[in-house]
């Protein structure tokens, strides 16, 4: 597939700006819509149709985001994941935390893509995206419990509400006994 490397390369954090961008390998151009070959000899389909030259430099842009530049995964989550015993989660708790919540590993993710994404789209395009984010931080919640920093450019905790399963409203939250180890 085609790309502006000079613009693309121009609208990422300097600190991504020099690394490999080529992730369309199974894509090509027709015209402004973007092509995926067909699955082991499957047809080819629609990936994304374009308005305009610089609709599809953008959503190139947004598909190099996400695999360019390094999550912070310095963030120390009050629960994490242990093992499952009988269906059932056992967990570590840590004493000083940064985030009340079992660990979701798509946090540092997001919050770099998004950080990539501020650099180089306009702050509309962005925000649109920011919500989107958020909504997906959102799912496995009752109630929001998260949104997006936009200043620090990182997701908080803004309730109390627990991780559901599966919509079906039973919550996940370390119970009584399931707390193997305690950590600072």
């Amino acid at each position: 597939m085609k790309i502006d490397e000079d613009w693309i390369r121009a609208h990422l954090p300097e600190d991504c700006a020099n690394e490999p961008i080529d992730v369309f390998s199974c894509y090509y151009l027709d015209g402004l819509t973007a092509m995926s070959e067909g699955e082991r000899g499957g047809p080819d389909t629609v990936v994304y149709e374009a308005e305009n030259e610089e609709d599809l430099r953008y959503w190139q842009l947004e598909n190099i985001c996400h695999f360019v530049g390094k999550a912070d995964q310095s963030k120390t989550w009050r629960y994490y994941r242990h093992h499952a015993e009988d269906g059932r989660w056992l967990y570590v708790e840590h004493r000083h935390y940064d985030y009340n919540a079992i660990e979701d590993s798509r946090l540092p993710g997001f919050e770099r893509f998004l950080q990539n994404l501020k650099y180089g789209f306009p702050y509309d395009r962005w925000e649109k995206k920011v919500k989107e984010y958020v909504r997906l931080m959102n799912f496995w919640y009752t109630a929001p419990h998260w949104d997006y920093d936009r200043d620090r450019l990182c997701f908080i905790e803004i309730s109390d509400s627990k991780e559901h399963d599966d919509h079906s409203n039973i919550i996940e939250e370390p119970r009584p006994g399931s707390i193997i180890e305690v950590v600072d």
